[in-house]
């Protein structure tokens, strides 16, 4: 039975003895190792040191002590001076960070021929053998690595984890963001008086001031000597002019107010201010006697009330939008930001400010720290108002500043100008003062101008202990209500004193001095509001608070009228009220807000010792001893913990010390007998105490507690029964979790190994990521704490105060107590029910605590040396023995590592928990020092070689870290039955044989447990799990033999070698470098890396809480993990590569290798990964030629993207390797066949890829990569004679070009020819890249089509139909299509340039040649449609035909009768609209000259303009444009058509030069170009004409006008792809001034002719050309131009031929006036007969003045005609008789 069975195993139990465990550390000694000396024998000794004590004084950053003056002593505040902490650090690494400057984008044409390459590679172009480079790569590959991988890796965050603390950082005083604020001067419009400022940081969101007050003088010398009564000298202290504010928690929020006083005077404050507001500067000769007068009265107010302020402006600036502002500019640049006095509608609150930023270089850092140093000048202020000072008020203004339409506007400045600098503070600024005005190191003279550090009062709380001695009081009177006050009391102030006792003479001198002004005084008076009874205050009083108060302190408000106006037998100040604030109530420092009453009459005797709230008997109050006066007290105190529950702890402790009984606590009077229930329950209530205070006062709590726990305190003479830190935690776990547990928590350093500890909330990392307890997504650190408070979070790290406790402190108690280790291990093992469960859930901290107590009764007891078993009595080691296996109970870590290598179904929930076990097992290996030798660190990497098989399994489930999914295997993806039919199991006997250490199978290795079956799982594991097992991955293929990885990949099949490539490819996107160059995280997700699955509150805190030495301190952990993981990948790839090249299966292995190469170049990867990677890729490539240039030819393309990519690199090491592996790559391709067309074509397409998407890409650096190539073409002796150089220096030259105009269009964006013309110069530069030239084609059209250029845009897709006719003729050979561009020439002479003739023109068939949509039939049909579509909106209807021509073919071969009816349809509508009337373009000649027009510089053009464009608009458009982008005034456009001389023009300006142009034709093409369209279409020829005259006028008289007919010729023919095109030619003909006549003649016959015959017939035209002809008024008209050149027989005889033909053109000329008078006359009406009727008279008038002129004939040109012969004038033939 079962009852049998369980008897037996009892009984059986009983008989078996426990064995004691053997002392490893004795058996060695007894048994010395049998294995010679070395690395492997070390393995096996017992650690010589196993603690080592390092002794560091604590840095003092102050020149002296902060230590009362008083001789309060320093041991009783418990301010420890000097550390005793155990060493274990991590040594931090410097990292400089490349800053490179941008190049520009306004750059000409950088000539690469003189331009330097970056340094050519050693023995790079030397013949040697692959073995040889192999060695080579791996010897510079092995060197300088990093020994511990798991250094450079945090472990997993999770519920229990292995704790490894690392030594945290000393505790500091605390500091935010710093800001450095320089104040340089103040001046106002006119300078009667002293002004007094101060400066002060307000949150408008939290409504607080978040620091104290800084007051600054800039006063003259001579307007301080009108004070000089009252202030006789000025301490150094009150002289600062600049000062350090800290902001913990920066916002849009904070504004930086600047208030003004000046000397009191009677007037309201309007009235005082309005001097300021009236009188200008430059006005003061005008008004000097009203100035005078004004300096006059302000001298005397000085004289008489030189004590005393009063309100008189302020102003705001918006911190953040200066920060942002400046921040956001270039270095060595000025921001100008000036804001009108009048709007405020410019920037959020700082309308009032103009300010100019002078920027200078400085270290980037976000938030404060990442701007740069900003000058600024406040031009404007607001005058004070009296009824509204308080800072209530201020909060509105500040919020109303921030709306566009602000109050504030209508409110009248005054004008000033206060001028100061913001920069982030340095780290040791020079010359600075504490708040407590101590000077900080470094401080060489005491006599110079110092720096004060603000003291910060934070928005929120701050965690954070109290490090140095810091005793202030606040006080800020806010208001005064007199309105029931009897009697005479208006001009008040109030007079702030601290007193010891109730004498006048006990004020005491702690008050700082403000500006100028004494260091300390006994008082401090208030700005006075005139005539106010109900003032408000917006002063601080700051009080230097002596460390030990008594009850007679107290800080003492005596309110005064002051006498503004001097009378007889009038005081200056008359006492008109009193109240008081005792300083301490029950021994608990009095702070907060306080509504006091105010008594009339001087307090009576003791009244100190009482509350003005008590009803004293016989004294007199104002308003019915109602509270009337408000004031606020806030202390900055590191002896007041201003917390009633730590005050009550303490104060019941500090008794049992020095047994003073009665205790009185409040109300309380505590006896002796019921002492010890106090104590526990004043423990207890430590849960209730606020964390803030618990933080500041952590290290004298714990000091407390410990001290009660080794010490019992003797109670009524008994010992008392006190557990204090078992209590606690036990208390802490039942009511309120959280209390001291979180107050410990939040002083803990984080438990990494290896990461910088500090401070931060972030940094503590005990919350598990599923706590249910926790619920939101806190914003804030203080949400975490609120969170952690209200929680039950079992805290597991090292505590601050656990590691830095005080030498002098507990743990050393005098002998006749118990050693701390010892009484804390006793009580801990007796403990029991829920003690001992509390102690259990927070035994992290009582074991920090132990070994800290341990170590220091050894270090101080000199037992370091001694043998281990003496140093610690035996009841303490049975102590912790009782303690080890209570503990050890609970822990199931061997469990996990059983589920992981036996069992065939884990649990997936436990998967996290057991790559942790494994990731923590590894690390530990990783840094024990005995393992530190490579042979034994390969030794021990054996036993985990199967995990290289169980990730390859468990690859499905893997998290994904590529970008792209299903790159390689997941759940329900490709089949794997090859795998499966392989076995089971990724782990063969050989990996078994390894891990045994033996060369021959055993068998008892198949019994081996240590296998995982091949089964998929249901998730996947996470993104942070994941990366911790790929790590240890990585950690064995590190570390394992390279000859034992080699012989088991080469057991491997090819399914499961990919599937390693796969893992290796995941491997380099989860380890990528994914942080800013700045190293900075803050406001970028992408700082998270590969956090961003974990739980989002971190997210938030963990940026904004992290200095900057941290922030780089990670920056060069993350950059050195990057950089190590893919040289362990690099080194896994070489033995891949090596163990299958010599297998039959290797190409498809080389492909996944190379595969893994390339998307390791892609990702962000150091500058030493890139450089051997590139060896790596170089050597592959050379040894597997044909694996990229026959069968990877897709990942061809990628290479040259990635190395392209590379060579923009700003690193020069990375582009020298990137340019040496692009010129290999074209030589190795080139040797194959001769020609490299392949790379030619993919380095031209990654180019266009790299500047089309790279936002980072720099230009310049690409350059110098290309020059680089060039050289390597230039040296490479063995392949001189070919071909390749110069093919080499084609490529680049092209490359360089298409480089240099992409990189331009960033910059001419809005001009559209130039635009245009860099599109078509890269269009121009794919000309042996299809598919890119098409593309950038339709993107010229894209831009045509933008700005209605439709005639553009159908030239653009002609020519891309052309192009694509050209590669589909080479494809397929049908009769229909067209034969190339030669078909389309027809429609344009311009399209023969996309010929495929070129030798490095790349095969169609080519994989990745023509491959886009475009090149298809379909494709080409559609061009041409679109191309029609374009072309009949421009109205070129003819040219509609000429495509459908070619279109028809191709679907009448297709028999698509739809597609033929709907073209005949469209035809038939152009055809229809053919004799419509249509406008063509204009056209202009534009010439640019100046050196500010870069490429352009006396280039000229012909643009052509939409139809009706005039002269003055093109000028007007093109100086604009240029007049914004050079300015205006550097603009000019020269008014005339003649030859420009450049050496007249100003070199510094721009000019440019446009002309009205014309097409021109000869004769022999006016018989083709019939119709409009005709010479409207291809155009390459134009004309036009200049008048000048021999002197130099541009016009004269008929006999002296002369004129210049300029013949231009452009490169491409109208209209072409763009709208400008270059002249190429240029042809001037001279015309003589009869010549001129004759053509001026001839151009009025035309007009008559045409306007004669038009039809249908124009009256109006008509007349108009009838009148210019035959009119009376006409000037230079037909009369005279005969009377001028036909009244004589020309004297030379050459002018015969011309006088002649001006004698025919004036008898045409009369013949066409009759027609057209004939003609008007039947056209007009009956109103018009006397107008036809005057110009007839006037035509016979012409006639008969005309006909003795026309009729006189030259006998000599009549003689009998021998020969003829002809010259060609351009526009004209002339017939020349000649004698006989």
């Amino acid at each position: 039975s079962a009852a049998t069975v369980m008897a037996e195993r009892r009984a059986f139990a009983q008989k078996i003895k426990a064995v004691e465990p053997v002392d490893f550390e004795e058996y060695l000694i007894t048994h010395p190792p049998l294995i010679e000396s070395g690395p492997l024998r070390d393995l096996i000794e017992f650690p010589p040191d196993d603690i080592e004590v390092l002794y560091t004084p604590r840095e003092c950053r102050t020149l002296g002590q902060a230590v009362p003056e008083e001789g309060f002593f320093l041991n009783s505040l418990n301010i420890n001076t000097d550390f005793c902490m155990s060493q274990d650090d991590l040594k931090r690494r410097s990292m400089s960070i490349d800053d490179t400057p941008r190049g520009s984008w306004a750059c000409s044409i950088f000539d690469l021929k003189n331009s330097q390459p970056d340094a050519l590679l050693p023995h790079l172009l030397d013949r040697v053998p692959n073995e040889e480079i192999d060695h080579h790569n791996e010897d510079q590959r092995k060197s300088n690595r990093h020994r511990e991988l798991f250094a450079l890796h945090p472990a997993l965050d999770e519920e229990e984890p292995i704790e490894r603390h690392c030594v945290p950082d000393v505790p500091k005083e605390h500091f935010g963001q710093r800001l450095l604020v320089k104040c340089l001067s103040l001046k106002f419009e006119i300078e009667i008086e002293p002004i007094f400022a101060s400066l002060a940081l307000y949150d408008v969101k939290e409504k607080k001031k978040i620091s104290e007050n800084f007051y600054f003088d800039l006063n003259s010398e001579q307007t301080k000597f009108m004070l000089r009564p009252h202030i006789p000298s000025a301490a150094i202290s009150t002289l600062a002019r600049s000062a350090v504010f800290s902001i913990t928690y920066p916002s849009q929020d904070v504004f930086l107010v600047i208030k003004l006083e000046k000397v009191l005077q009677q007037g309201d404050i309007g009235e005082c201010a309005e001097p300021y507001m009236v009188f200008k500067e430059s006005d003061a000769a005008k008004n000097k006697e009203k100035l005078e007068k004004l300096r006059s009265q302000s001298e005397q107010f000085c004289q008489r009330l030189g004590r005393y302020r009063m309100p008189f402006a302020w102003t705001a600036i918006h911190l953040m939008n200066i920060v942002n502002s400046a921040g956001s500019l270039e270095r060595d640049t000025e921001l100008e930001m000036g804001l009108s006095g009048e709007s405020l509608n410019d920037t959020d609150g700082c309308a009032f400010l103009s300010c100019t930023c002078v920027v200078r270089n400085y270290f980037s850092e976000q938030h404060l720290n990442g701007f740069r140093p900003a000058t600024l000048t406040v031009t404007n202020f607001f005058k004070q108002e009296g009824d509204r000072l308080s800072d209530e008020d201020l909060y509105k203004f500040l919020a109303d500043m921030r709306r566009p339409s602000s109050v504030l506007r209508r409110l009248r400045p005054i004008t000033g100008r206060l001028k100061i600098d913001i920069s982030p503070a340095p780290e040791n600024p020079h010359y600075c003062l504490t708040p407590d005005l101590l000077q900080v190191k470094p401080y060489p003279d005491s006599r110079v101008r110092p720096t004060k550090e603000i003291l910060e009062f934070p928005a929120r709380d701050i965690y954070v202990p109290n490090t140095t001695y810091r005793n202030l009081l606040h006080v800020n009177p806010q208001s005064l209500n007199f309105a029931n006050r009897q009697g005479s009391a208006r001009n008040i102030t109030v007079k702030v004193q601290f007193m010891n006792g109730e004498d006048p003479s006990n004020a005491m001198p702690v008050i700082f001095g403000k500006s100028s002004c004494a260091e300390y005084s006994k008082e401090a008076y208030t700005a006075v509001v005139y005539h106010n009874r109900s003032p408000d205050f917006h002063d601080e009083v700051k009080i230097k608070l002596p460390a030990s108060l008594t009850d007679h302190h107290h800080i003492l408000f005596t309110f005064y009228h002051v006498s503004c106006q001097q009378k007889q037998n009038t005081p200056l100040e008359t006492p008109v009220g009193y109240t008081w604030i005792p300083m301490l109530q029950n021994g608990r420092l009095r702070t907060g807000h306080f509504c006091l009453p105010v008594s009339l009459e001087k307090p009576p005797q003791s009244y100190s010792v009482l509350s003005p709230d008590v009803p004293l008997p016989g004294m007199k109050w104002v308003d019915n001893h109602r509270g009337v006066f408000n004031v606020e007290v806030v202390a900055a105190s590191a002896i007041h913990t201003q917390d009633q529950y730590l005050d009550k702890f303490f104060a019941l402790v500090h008794a049992l010390d020095e047994h003073m009984f009665p205790v009185r606590i409040g109300d309380m009077r505590i006896m002796e007998n019921n002492l010890e229930a106090e104590l526990k329950s004043s423990i207890a209530a430590l849960n209730s105490a606020q964390l803030e205070p618990v933080v500041r006062f952590l290290h004298l709590l714990l000091d407390k507690l410990v001290l009660l726990m080794v010490r019992p305190p003797v109670i009524a003479g008994q010992i008392g029964t006190l557990c204090p830190p078992t209590y606690i935690i036990s208390e802490s776990s039942q009511k309120s979790p959280g209390g001291l547990g979180g107050s410990v928590h939040y002083a803990t350093m984080a438990r990494s190994a290896v990461r910088p500890s500090s401070l931060n909330l972030n940094r503590s990392r005990s919350l598990s990521n599923s706590n249910p307890d926790i619920s939101g997504t806190p914003t804030s650190p203080d949400d975490e704490v609120r969170s952690i408070i209200g929680s039950k979070v079992e805290l597991r790290h090292t505590d601050l105060y656990a590691v830095y406790l005080m030498v002098n402190g507990s743990l050393m108690v005098p002998s006749c107590s118990q050693l701390f280790h010892e009484e804390l291990a006793l009580q801990w093992v007796v403990s029991s029910g829920s003690v001992r469960e509390g102690a259990l859930q927070q035994a992290w901290f009582f074991f920090e605590l132990m070994v800290k107590s341990i170590i220091h009764h050894l270090y101080f007891t000199d037992r370091l040396q001694s043998p281990r078993k003496n140093r610690f009595p035996e009841r303490f080691m049975d102590d912790i023995t009782a303690l080890v296996s209570t503990i050890a109970v609970k822990c199931v870590i061997f469990f996990f590592l059983r589920s992981l290598f036996c069992s065939s179904r884990l649990m997936f929930g436990l998967h996290k928990k057991v790559i942790s076990v494994v990731h923590n097992l590894l690390s530990s290996h990783d840094s024990d020092p005995r393992y530190a030798d490579p042979e034994v660190k390969a030794r021990v990497a054996l036993l985990y070689l199967p995990l290289i098989g169980i990730v390859m399994e468990t690859l499905p489930q893997l998290y994904d870290f590529t970008e792209s999914h299903n790159q390689w295997g997941r759940p329900g993806g490709p089949g794997t039955e090859e795998q499966e039919a392989e076995g089971n199991s990724m782990i063969s006997q050989t990996v078994a044989m390894a891990i045994a250490g033996t060369s021959n199978p055993s068998p008892s290795l198949k019994s081996i447990h240590l296998v995982l079956q091949a089964t998929r799982q249901h998730g996947s594991f996470s993104a942070e799990s994941s990366r911790s097992l790929l790590i240890c991955l990585l950690w064995v293929l590190k570390n394992a033999d390279e000859m034992v990885l080699q012989k088991w990949f080469t057991d491997l099949s090819v399914s499961q070698l990919s599937r390693l490539l796969d893992l290796l490819y995941l491997c380099v996107s989860c380890f990528e470098y994914k942080r800013s160059p700045s190293g900075s995280a803050f406001g970028s997700q992408e700082n998270l890396r590969w956090r961003k699955d974990m739980t989002h509150w971190r997210q938030t805190s963990e940026k904004m809480d992290k200095t900057r030495a941290e922030l780089e301190h990670e920056a060069i952990i993350d950059g050195n993990l990057a950089t190590e993981a893919n040289l362990i990948i690099l080194d896994t790839l070489e033995i891949i590569v090596q163990t299958v090249s010599v297998t039959e299966s290797k190409e498809s292995i080389l492909g996944g290798v190379l595969k893994v190469l390339l998307h390791s170049m892609a990702c962000n990867q150091s500058a030493l990964y890139l450089q051997h990677c590139f060896a790596t890729q170089r050597a592959l490539v050379s040894k597997f030629p044909e694996l990229l240039f026959e069968e990877e030819t897709e990942q061809c393309a990628d290479l040259c993207l990635r190395l392209l990519r590379n060579c923009s690199s700003s690193i020069s090491t990375i582009r020298a390797h990137a340019s040496a592996s692009l010129y290999l790559l074209m030589r190795q391709n080139f040797e194959i066949g001769n020609n490299f067309a392949r790379v030619k074509m993919q380095v031209t397409m990654s180019l266009s890829s790299l500047v089309g998407t790279s936002q980072n890409f720099n230009e310049e650096f690409l350059r110098r990569s290309l020059k680089t190539i060039l050289t390597y073409a230039e040296e490479d002796l063995e392949l001189r004679e070919t071909t390749f150089p110069d093919q080499v220096q084609d490529l680049v030259f092209n490359l360089h070009m298409i480089l240099s105009d992409t990189v331009k269009m960033k910059e001419h964006q809005e001009d559209p020819e130039m635009l245009i013309d860099l599109m078509y110069r890269i269009a121009k530069g794919y000309q042996t890249s299809p598919d890119l030239r098409l593309t950038w084609l339709q993107n010229m059209a894209g831009k045509h089509s933008e700005r209605n250029n439709h005639a553009e845009a159908a030239q653009c897709l002609v020519h891309s139909a052309a192009l694509v006719a050209e590669y589909l003729s080479m494809l397929e050979d049908r009769k229909y299509l067209p034969v190339g561009c030669v078909t389309f020439q027809n429609i344009s002479s311009n399209v023969l340039e996309e010929s495929a003739v070129s030798d490095d023109v790349v095969s169609p068939d080519e994989e990745g040649i023509c491959s886009g949509k475009y090149f298809t039939e379909a494709g080409l049909v559609g061009l041409l449609e679109q191309a029609a579509a374009s072309f009949s909106m421009a109205g070129l209807y003819e040219a509609v035909n000429e495509v459908y021509k070619v279109l028809i073919p191709v679907h009448e071969a297709n028999r698509d009768a739809k597609k033929l009816a709907t073209i005949h349809g469209k035809l038939q509508e152009a055809f229809g609209k053919i004799n419509g009337k249509r406008m063509f373009g204009t056209y202009f000649r534009v010439g640019f000259y100046g050196s500010k027009f870069g490429d352009l510089d006396e280039q000229e053009f012909v643009y052509k303009e939409p139809a009706i464009t005039k002269l003055a608009e093109i000028s007007h458009r093109l100086e604009s444009f240029y007049g914004e982008r050079f300015g205006e005034d550097q603009v000019e456009v020269i008014k005339d058509s003649n030859p420009v001389d450049k050496c007249k023009l100003d070199p510094n300006k721009a000019f440019i030069q446009i002309t009205y142009v014309e097409p021109y034709f000869d004769t022999y093409e006016m018989k083709d170009r019939i119709t409009y369209f005709d010479k409207n279409y291809n155009l390459r020829r134009f004309v036009y004409c200049t008048p000048f005259t021999l002197d130099g006028r541009a016009h004269g008289d008929l006999h002296e006008q002369f004129k210049r007919k300029t013949n231009l010729t452009t490169s491409h023919a109208f209209p072409y792809i763009k709208t400008r095109i270059n002249i190429i030619h240029k042809e001037e003909i001279i015309s003589t001034p009869i010549e001129v006549a004759i053509e001026d003649m001839q151009k009025k016959t035309q007009e008559l002719a045409f306007a004669t015959h038009q039809d249908p017939s124009d009256a109006k035209m008509l007349q108009m050309v009838l009148q210019g002809s035959v009119g009376t008024t006409v000037n230079q008209g037909p009369l005279e131009v005969a009377q001028v050149f036909l009244s004589e027989i020309p004297s030379d005889p050459k002018l015969y031929r011309h006088h002649n033909k001006l004698r025919l053109c004036f008898k045409d000329f009369t013949k066409r006036c009759e027609d057209a008078l004939r003609k008007n006359k039947s056209l007009i009406g009956p109103d018009q007969k006397e107008y036809q009727r005057e110009l007839e008279r006037n035509y016979h008038r012409l006639k008969e003045a005309l006909q003795p002129l026309i009729n006189r004939k030259i006998p000599q040109l009549y003689k009998p005609v021998f020969s003829f012969s002809f010259r060609d004038s351009f526009s004209r033939m002339s017939l020349r008789k000649l004698d006989v």
